[in-house]
């Protein structure tokens, strides 16, 4: 005789079945690292014509996904009001010009990238790309700061710190939310694998 469908051999008929306790999974679940979990409910990343054109440049990894992707300010010339707006004039200038100078930052499941683009028609035909590639093993450290003068001229920057070098992004189009979750969910990642490591 077969017991009824859900019930194990030799289970009482009426008795509860077990529950998961707090940090582990439901029964007949696979077990999900924290760490994992919260880059998985991490918003997807924008499809900014522009993220598409850096990606290009990267082959991608077996199984890896990109989870998240910051814009840079690449005319970045300091905090001042007065520097924002020179800073402001160049890119301006610079896209009248058909250029552009773009800084992307990109975290996959498996690593950091840093894509710079630069090209400038007004002054010569000058162009130059690069991109750097770190392990999420090799991460130190991340954070964020933020500076305000005149009560309404904010300046967010991320820093990652790496085995060999430290980066310092002033990030645009993003709010304090949107780079605390980011600084959150990379930290997650940074201590799971450092756990892994025993370091």
């Amino acid at each position: 005789m077969q017991p009824p469908y859900g019930q194990q051999p030799g289970q009482h008929p009426h008795s509860q079945q077990p529950h998961a306790q707090p940090g582990q999974p439901a029964p007949g679940q696979p077990y999900q690292a924290p760490a994992q979990a919260a880059m998985q409910q991490a918003p997807p990343a924008a499809g900014d014509p522009k993220v598409q054109a850096a990606l290009q440049q990267v082959d991608l990894l077996q199984g890896e996904q990109v989870i998240y992707t910051l814009t840079a300010d690449g005319f970045f010339l300091g905090a001042n009001p007065i520097l924002k707006m020179i800073g402001a004039f160049q890119n301006l200038m610079t896209t009248l010009c058909c250029g552009h100078n773009d800084i992307f930052l990109i975290v996959t499941n498996q690593r950091v990238l840093v894509i710079r683009s630069f090209k400038n028609n007004f002054i010569g035909a000058i162009q130059s790309k690069s991109v750097m590639s770190v392990a999420v093993a090799g991460l130190k450290e991340v954070g964020s700061s933020k500076d305000t003068i005149w009560w309404c001229f904010h300046t967010r920057t991320v820093q990652l710190q790496t085995m060999t070098q430290t980066f310092n992004l002033v990030i645009k189009r993003f709010g304090d939310q949107e780079i605390r979750q980011f600084v959150s969910n990379v930290a997650q990642v940074t201590v799971a694998s450092s756990n892994r490591s025993g370091v």
